[in-house]
């Protein structure tokens, strides 16, 4: 299927990386050089334009959002095909902002079903990048009893509690309260060990994790389960959930959209997320190279 990428989003530690001469998931490596076209550029939603005989689930016309996109060409770019798994169909009352970064919150929910049923368990979220912005929230609505979020960048913790969609701490501020349920965001070791000293069950480690973390015989002795995000395919239940979520129970989705940079200006988008004056950061590939967008 060919889709005219209406709305493409910044996967930050992706840009990031391979911005800084890194792999996304090994420092200490570079990114396969040439990179693709578009690539790294995975985050997006857009309209269909083409179909193969054999496709079924599709047609032209489809609004459609990334669920994944690994293999071949990425998605900073006009078109880009896709195999039918690695899309899903949106309903008219989701808009293009609200879906673009689908595929990160699909990758969200994966580690939050993680826990099982957490209905009436609290949660401690580390860190409030984009993938914590998106957990605080889905955990609350998937039934937890209390969710904090918390993170070291006060003036983002301050931009979280002004949206108005959970409660943002500093981590120094967090003290003696206990959690059942920790959801590491970070990745950094020492996010880690601080959500393993605050967790009385489970924690899950969803970030790309660098550096070692100790688990102890107290740890032990306790119980507290410990793990890694485990990635699996996103069935029609998932995606269900995913729908419902944004569009029936309120999810914000489209906070972490917070600049509009053109594609041809990259490098400022670069600039904003390195030093975290945004979110993320995307583009209109089907308007912003008009004359009218380079001539201004």
């Amino acid at each position: 299927m060919t889709v005219r990428i209406e709305i493409v989003s910044t996967c930050p530690r992706w840009d990031i990386s391979m911005m800084g001469g890194k792999d996304m998931f090994d420092a200490s490596k570079k990114p396969d050089y040439p990179l693709l076209p578009g690539f790294p550029g995975h985050e997006m939603a857009g309209t269909v334009v083409a179909v193969g005989s054999k496709v079924q689930s599709f047609k032209v016309g489809d609004r459609v959002a990334a669920l994944e996109h690994l293999l071949g060409n990425g998605a900073y770019a006009e078109y880009l095909n896709y195999r039918t798994h690695e899309l899903i169909k949106l309903p008219d009352s989701v808009e293009w902002k609200q879906a673009v970064s689908f595929e990160l919150l699909k990758c969200v929910l994966i580690g939050l079903l993680q826990f099982g049923d957490i209905t009436g368990k609290s949660m401690l979220v580390s860190g409030l990048g984009p993938a914590g912005m998106l957990a605080m929230q889905a955990a609350s609505l998937m039934g937890a009893s209390s969710v904090t979020a918390v993170d070291i960048n006060r003036e983002r913790i301050a931009y979280v509690n002004s949206l108005g969609i959970g409660l943002a701490k500093h981590s120094d501020d967090v003290k003696d309260e206990r959690f059942d349920l920790g959801y590491d965001c970070v990745g950094a070791a020492a996010s880690v060990q601080s959500l393993l000293e605050k967790v009385d069950s489970h924690l899950v480690i969803f970030g790309v994790l660098k550096g070692e973390v100790r688990y102890g015989g107290d740890l032990w002795f306790k119980g507290i389960k410990l793990e890694s995000y485990k990635y699996r395919s996103f069935g029609e239940s998932d995606q269900a959930l995913l729908l419902d979520l944004v569009a029936n129970k309120g999810l914000n989705t489209e906070c972490l959209q917070t600049h509009h940079v053109p594609l041809y200006r990259y490098q400022e988008t670069i600039k904003l997320l390195n030093k975290q004056e945004a979110i993320k950061v995307y583009s209109y590939p089907a308007t912003d190279f008009s004359v009218a967008e380079i001539g201004g």
